[in-house]
């Protein structure tokens, strides 16, 4: 496998930001939030899956919708920078959705599942995961069967991976935000501030070498 390259003429690497939660958190809302404004400079990096859009989202804008066929093909190819199997499907970030605008100077966020995320802070300690956290696994349950896109079969699975393994993942990640129910701008506005905080540090971006794509599934 070829370890991505930087081009020593390049402009300095940009930041790689990861948001994480489990279902039923409300990362998809907030960063919708975050795309509207204006002051949000920031590239948005889209990851793949394997099921249908739900209604409103569009391929190639809010994910990148697979077959499982299709999914394995560009895997083998070295399309993706991590996978995961989670809730039964599977789960990708394409490599060029991070490598070209992070070599370009550009910040980036992931959004990514849990597992995603800590195969990520693993192979790159550099990105800074920020954990979206439901104010209650109930709440996180309620939010799920509100918005009528998964079966009965396909909640349960998500609530008991949210509660066997998920939840736990605050404690490893470096920000984590309570998504409180009727505050999404107060959280949105919590979470660009870890943004811009973390820049005014003068946090380094992340070892590009470090970043390779993978062969099979996690």
């Amino acid at each position: 496998m070829l370890a991505l390259q930087r081009d020593a003429r390049s402009s300095p690497c940009g930041l790689l930001f990861l948001i994480t939660a489990p279902s039923g958190a409300g990362k998809d809302s907030v960063i919708q939030i975050l795309k509207g404004r204006r002051d949000v400079d920031m590239r948005w990096a889209i990851t793949a899956v394997t099921r249908e859009p739900r209604k409103e989202e569009r391929h190639g804008v809010d994910h990148f919708f697979l077959s499982e066929d299709e999914f394995k093909a560009k895997m083998t190819s070295g399309w993706f920078l991590e996978t995961a199997r989670v809730y039964g499907r599977s789960y990708g970030t394409p490599i060029e959705q991070v490598r070209e605008p992070l070599l370009a100077g550009h910040d980036v966020m992931l959004r990514v599942d849990v597992q995603g995320a800590r195969t990520l802070k693993q192979k790159c300690p550099e990105t800074i995961v920020i954990f979206l956290q439901p104010p209650s696994p109930e709440e996180a349950e309620r939010r799920m069967r509100q918005r009528e896109s998964e079966t009965i079969e396909e909640i349960e699975r998500r609530v008991t991976a949210m509660k066997q393994y998920e939840l736990a993942f605050a404690v490893e990640a470096d920000h984590c935000v309570v998504n409180r129910t009727g505050d999404l701008q107060a959280v949105a506005d919590e979470v660009w501030a870890i943004v811009t905080t973390t820049r005014a540090r003068g946090h380094v971006g992340p070892v590009i070498t470090s970043l390779t794509p993978v062969q099979a599934c996690s």
